[in-house]
């Protein structure tokens, strides 16, 4: 199966050829801010697996020592997130809010809950 995604303008677009092994929740407040949401949601990927068209309009942000948030200049949609671990010598992780085709993820976890605001409706913190 392929999955179409697209940043908010359509500038920058992706084909997913292959499947999306497993999806991040992730409430830390670096995402948050970087979303403008109390979490940000990624679709992990092979690297081989994807393309991208656009890349001339993708901006990139080093947000941490080892994280790099790259996002659509024109639009400013996240594109992806990656850091500078082994495990993401294989694999991407896209924004699941750029998918343009149906998904139900197989795999999938929320992340560092504790940090989630008490203004989100699911905060275990209130």
């Amino acid at each position: 199966m392929a999955y179409i995604a697209s940043c908010l303008c359509g500038a920058v677009s992706l084909t997913i050829e292959g499947e999306v092994r497993h999806v991040m929740h992730c409430h830390c407040s670096m995402c948050r801010k970087a979303h403008g949401s109390a979490f940000a949601s990624y679709g992990l990927v092979e690297k081989d697996k994807v393309r991208v068209e656009g890349e001339e309009y993708i901006q990139s942000f080093q947000s941490s020592k080892n994280t790099v948030r790259t996002f659509c200049r024109l639009c400013g949609s996240n594109i992806e997130w990656k850091d500078k671990s082994e495990f993401n010598e294989k694999y991407r992780s896209f924004s699941l809010g750029l998918l343009d085709s149906e998904f139900t993820p197989s795999s999938e976890e929320h992340i560092f809950e504790s940090s989630t605001p008490n203004w989100c409706p699911t905060s275990k913190n209130k």
